[in-house]
């Protein structure tokens, strides 16, 4: 398709054109496509670059089009636009690349959670880790490797920050298989200021958010770290004083008000309950527990006596599918000017991966929560392990800062997650059946090998329009597509 571009002419001499060139494949996102227009044409040190949007879906491509453009001339600065349906036309001189695509995310997360439970394993999100998790690694892992390829050819000097999960296994991918590009890995949780400061407020030390003061933070110290969606909080100290018994008791109250609770999204339901259960057994709270309860087998409905067992329930596309189209809604009521430019720029707020951007280019003395190898970080776990840690950041690194050990038994949990990651990469790289297998039982939900079997027969035959013909060696298995280049669509 025809490269199409949108410019506009810079009023006052406030912004010089020195910002960079940020690809976004996948700009169609619900989660991260408006929210990057905001930040490109609201931060000083971006505005002045160019903003590159990608989408196989040319409805939503069009739309993003249409709510930069407005946001551009509204904001009144020089950021350049380009958009295409083809991101390899996107690449030359890129200073960062996002990736935020998915293939087909919320419905074949759909059935990778109900495949899922047909097998004595309970997904409640089925994005990150068991079946769920292993069988979007072997989607997304040939995609992303396809768009790293072209990155290593058309900007080698590129940052590539991955939006798409399994955060974990997708930067794993990176790591092992592309070690010459400058490659991160985030997720949306775990983003600073509003990260800590809201432990800081669940600890009593501020009544909301907008009261926390750049002193009270420099006051706090905070070590929580892990793996992507498993990540813990370790320490927590205020002049010194250990506040985590604080947290502690917060997150009782707010289990005990859980039981009242009447929330139909299933990701939540039994959150506290289940986070409260887990920081009164091993002393750590979860601080994503959403994610952590489907990676622990204790929530899988084993309980013999019936009693205080928590069970976790099945992700429900359904209430995606909603949230999808609520978020289309918006995108196209923003590109038609049913809701006016203004509103987006007055309540839209800033997305990590722009944050990133914005301090690696400015040179921002910041903290931010990523992805990325070990490097000694952590004391007891291995240089190459891919964690979520406190990094600082410029344009030639991320460097994660010395966090020293992570206590038994979590850090054993975590080796075990690693492993699954690790494999599920394997596979998904030589798709080899023998190793996705081991992928599959290395997870802690997995309930015995012949259900692991027949789950996995089921998963690979309900996606092979999705999955590289590797995966299908017979001639007589049909497929839709065999282009790993093909569906480059929006998560």
């Amino acid at each position: 398709m025809t490269l199409a571009t949108a410019s506009v002419t810079p009023t006052p001499a406030t912004f010089a054109n020195t910002g960079p060139k940020v690809v976004l494949i996948g700009a169609g996102s619900a989660f991260f496509g408006r929210q990057t227009i905001w930040s490109m044409v609201s931060k000083p040190a971006l505005s002045g670059g160019c903003l590159s949007l990608a989408d196989t879906d040319e409805t939503k491509l069009a739309w993003t089009r249409a709510i930069a453009t407005r946001a551009i001339e509204a904001a009144r600065v020089p950021l350049r636009l380009q958009t295409s349906t083809d991101y390899r036309e996107l690449l030359d001189g890129a200073d960062f690349v996002i990736l935020a695509f998915a293939v087909n995310g919320v419905e074949l997360r759909g059935i990778d959670a109900e495949i899922s439970t047909r097998h004595g394993m309970t997904m409640c999100s089925a994005d990150t880790i068991g079946p769920g998790g292993i069988m979007r690694t072997l989607r997304e892992v040939p995609r992303q490797t396809a768009i790293l390829n072209e990155v290593r050819v058309r900007c080698p000097r590129a940052w590539v920050i991955n939006w798409v999960n399994p955060t974990a296994a997708m930067g794993i991918a990176m790591m092992r298989h592309h070690p010459d590009l400058k490659t991160l890995a985030i997720c949306d949780g775990p983003h600073n200021p509003r990260f800590n400061d809201n432990l800081i407020v669940n600890a009593g030390l501020a009544t909301k958010p907008a009261d926390i003061t750049d002193a009270l933070r420099s006051r706090v110290l905070i070590r929580s770290g892990g793996v992507n969606h498993f990540n813990w909080l370790i320490e927590m100290r205020h002049n010194g004083e250990d506040v985590t018994p604080r947290i502690f008791e917060n997150l009782k109250k707010s289990s005990q008000a859980e039981h009242i609770a009447t929330s139909e999204d299933t990701k939540k339901d039994l959150a506290n309950q289940i986070a409260w259960q887990l920081a009164n057994a091993f002393g750590y709270a979860p601080m994503c527990v959403w994610h952590t309860q489907e990676y622990l087998p204790y929530f899988q409905s084993h309980d013999i006596d019936k009693i205080h067992a928590l069970a976790i329930r099945q992700w429900r596309v359904e209430l995606r599918r909603q949230w999808m189209q609520e978020c289309a809604d918006d995108m196209r009521a923003l590109a038609d000017g049913a809701r006016p430019i203004a509103d987006f720029l007055q309540k839209t707020a800033s997305d990590h991966a722009s944050d990133i951007i914005e301090a690696m280019w400015a040179g921002l003395p910041k903290t931010f929560y990523i992805n990325t190898s070990n490097r000694g970080a952590v004391s007891n776990m291995p240089a190459d392990a891919y964690l979520e840690l406190p990094c600082v950041v410029n344009m030639n690194a991320v460097q994660p800062l010395p966090f020293g050990e992570i206590p038994r038994p979590i850090s054993g949990y975590i080796h075990r997650v690693l492993d699954e990651h690790e494999l599920a990469v394997e596979a998904a790289v030589t798709h080899d059946r023998r190793v996705l297998r081991q992928a599959f039982l290395a997870s802690m939900v997995s309930v015995s090998i012949p259900d692991v079997d027949n789950c996995i027969d089921e998963l690979l035959a309900a996606q092979r329009d999705y999955l590289p013909k590797e995966w299908y060696p017979r001639a007589d298995v049909p497929r839709a597509s065999e282009s790993s280049n093909r569906v480059l669509a929006h998560v």
